[in-house]
């Protein structure tokens, strides 16, 4: 598997990383905060594993 194989499986990892983050997150966190906070966290949680992903696909791309 080479570093484009890599790289897909790593947006895969990340994108269920997120769907089991956000799982728990409403199963068990989510109680204790109102709406707006628990849109932050939702928010937040994707812009950080977009974050990841783009890191991870910037640096294949400038090759």
């Amino acid at each position: 598997m080479g570093s484009l194989g890599l790289r897909v499986s790593g947006t895969v990892a990340v994108g269920v990383g997120w769907l089991v983050f956000i799982l728990l997150w409403l199963a068990f966190y989510a109680g204790g905060f109102d709406f707006w906070q628990n849109l932050a966290i939702f928010l937040v949680s994707i812009i950080i594993a977009c974050g990841l992903i783009a890191v991870m696909w910037i640096q294949w791309a400038l090759k």
